[in-house]
């Protein structure tokens, strides 16, 4: 009788998942394919003109002839990366390792840091473009006090950093929030042996929460590196991709849907984003896994 009701439970639990395999399929595997399909076309989009196969030509311009910007659209999206996968975890540890400790307000600096995760893609650009607005937007008007003025987004030496920063600002908090998840999870009796033994609170840190929270060290940087070496909207909102920001989101979405809006092209250059983040984030797997192993 056990075997039969486990056999039923099998088949609930296999119907309950067939809506969200559909969905993902629909959403997910289709699209992908689409895309990867129309990476072999020219396809236009445009009314009158035909599509035609044409194999690899896509691929062939964007190597062989080089693509007006392509390189330079893969070394901003390299920079722009590697900026917020090693800020935002370095102020993610420290903003967790002083959320773990209790004070006063403790758990309303836990809301404030998460807020920006809520908001939206567009008003999280909108608000920073007002910020940094070069004329009366509250940054200009702190940079006038020291007698010195800058374009800010419109800056080809401070553009890239600004994004950097906002897109950190924009996701600081979830990772935050899987640090602070990995701290609790530290039992306290290691730190008590340590500070017997003489250990400070760096040093209590670095040996005993640091190894501890290896797992959540993989977490985040491997999410950093997937939503970085991806992201476009934000860039779109805040710059346009100009002013070296011309990431590979914002070249392939620039070139699918702006100008001669060569979809074909742009399908060809967003399968080659995805393969450049494949390759990262297994690469960084790879090393991450195998520090939790020699830390474990």
């Amino acid at each position: 009788m056990s075997n039969v009701f486990k056999g039923r439970q099998r088949i609930v639990i296999y119907l309950t998942m067939i809506p969200g395999l559909l969905v993902f399929l629909l959403f997910g595997i289709v699209p992908s394919i689409s895309t990867l399909i129309i990476s072999f076309t020219n396809f236009t989009a445009i009314p009158g003109l035909p599509t035609n196969f044409i194999g690899l030509a896509n691929y062939v311009y964007i190597f062989v002839n080089n693509a007006q910007g392509f390189i330079q659209s893969v070394e901003d999206t390299l920079l722009f990366a590697g900026g917020v996968i090693i800020l935002q975890n370095v102020l993610g540890l420290w903003m967790a390792s002083t959320l773990t400790k209790k004070f006063p307000g403790v758990t309303f600096f836990r809301t404030l840091v998460f807020m920006p995760a809520v908001l939206g893609v567009t008003v999280i650009g909108l608000m920073w473009t007002l910020i940094f607005a070069p004329s009366g937007g509250p940054a200009a008007g702190l940079l006038s006090l020291f007698g010195t003025s800058s374009a800010f987004f419109g800056s080809t030496t401070w553009a890239l950093p600004l994004v950097i920063f906002v897109q950190i600002w924009a996701n600081l908090g979830f990772t935050t929030v899987v640090f602070i998840a990995g701290m609790n999870t530290v039992p306290r009796e290691l730190h008590e042996a340590a500070m017997i033994d003489g250990a400070t609170g760096w040093t209590n840190f670095w040996k005993v929460t640091f190894p501890m929270i290896a797992p959540s060290v993989t977490v985040n940087v491997i999410l950093a590196a997937a939503g970085s070496l991806r992201t476009y909207d934000l860039i779109y909102v805040l710059t346009d991709g100009t002013n070296n920001t011309n990431t590979l989101g914002m070249y392939m979405f620039n070139t699918a849907f702006q100008g001669s809006s060569n979809l074909g092209l742009g399908a060809g250059i967003g399968i080659l984003q995805f393969i450049l983040t494949v390759i990262v984030v297994l690469i960084l797997q790879k090393y991450l896994m195998r520090r939790e192993e020699a830390m474990s």
